[in-house]
């Protein structure tokens, strides 16, 4: 699963996740502390919006995917609204290998900011790479390249784009 992704995809825009194949190097461990702050302030109070952030991020850098997502999913009961959390639990979905709910999420940040770089990005993945959508794969990551010419990694996207074209093509 996601073959078209390049290793530096992921620094498009921060948090874009990275996508990385089952067979990749493991990843490097968090620091304890960090963790355990994270964890004490968890405890003392559930509802912790960075905290549960925070953590998800971490938890994700471990590709512990499906702890990511609850931790994003708890922040987001706390502030329904913040489209990057969101955002960043469509890209732990999609790692759970979860595009449906992805796509919910990617939909729901799309509707609040249309042109949202991240979420641009993972639905374009979760498009082409979950459902097997090459078109929606590409209109996605065509709007990202005309509505941000300025980011300094698009060129990873526009190869991308350029592959599922020619496979389409082949087709």
């Amino acid at each position: 699963m996601f073959k078209y992704i390049s290793p530096r995809a992921a620094d498009i825009v921060r948090p874009i996740p990275q996508f990385v194949p089952q067979s990749a190097a493991p990843p490097a461990k968090a620091d304890p502390a960090v963790v355990q702050r994270l964890e004490d302030a968890l405890k003392s109070d559930p509802k912790n919006f960075d905290a549960l952030r925070d953590l998800g991020n971490i938890r994700y850098d471990e590709r512990k995917y499906a702890d990511a997502a609850n931790l994003y999913a708890t922040a987001l009961q706390v502030k329904p609204d913040d489209i990057n959390v969101r955002s960043d639990r469509a890209g732990a979905l999609l790692q759970s290998n979860r595009p449906d709910e992805a796509i919910a999420e990617l939909n729901t940040v799309l509707s609040k900011q249309p042109t949202h770089p991240q979420a641009l990005y993972i639905l374009g993945v979760a498009l082409l790479e979950g459902k097997g959508d090459r078109e929606g794969a590409l209109a996605a990551w065509n709007k990202l390249v005309t509505s941000h010419p300025e980011l300094p990694e698009l060129e990873v996207v526009k190869r991308q784009i350029k592959q599922v074209e020619e496979l389409t093509r082949r087709k």
